[in-house]
């Protein structure tokens, strides 16, 4: 896989805009003392690069009224893996799924309102998958992008 060539500047903007991604153009470039349209130029060439997939926002599920996560692990029965890939696709609750080796298939993250909610979204898996499921006491990790320092 090819590596692009990425620069002091191109890290400080990608640095500021994982901090905030709605900074004007404008603002980055005043920290970072380049132009507006320079710093344009050089966002479009990341987005081209395919390093910038996007600009969203994070939001918080307990505010959102989910009181637990948990971490789903799902080992499809012989012949069911895609009706399980399509089951997980439609269930709602479920944050982000990964395809893993090992025993399981998938690995899931979803949230759950309180404990009693669980059973009824793994019925659909119940004939055609083993789960295991493992509620989420507290994440001394979060989600955070990869080190910037290696793309040299």
């Amino acid at each position: 896989m090819h590596t692009p060539r990425f620069d002091e500047t191109d890290q400080q903007i990608l640095t500021l805009l994982l901090v905030d991604s709605r900074l004007s153009l404008r603002a980055i470039g005043a920290e970072i003392g380049l132009s507006a349209p320079a710093v344009r130029d050089r966002v479009l060439r990341l987005q081209d690069l395919g390093v910038i997939e996007g600009f969203t926002i994070r939001l918080n599920s307990r505010a959102l009224g989910f009181a637990l996560e948990a971490v789903l692990r799902v080992e499809p029965l012989p012949g069911k893996l895609r009706m399980v890939e399509q089951i997980l696709q439609e269930m709602p609750n479920i944050t982000e799924c990964s395809v893993v080796t090992g025993d399981d298939c998938f690995v899931a993250r979803l949230v759950l309102r309180e404990i009693g909610d669980l059973d009824p979204l793994l019925t659909p898996l119940h004939d055609i998958a083993k789960t295991r499921t493992s509620i989420v006491h507290r994440q001394p990790v979060t989600p955070r992008p990869p080190p910037l320092d290696p793309l040299r």
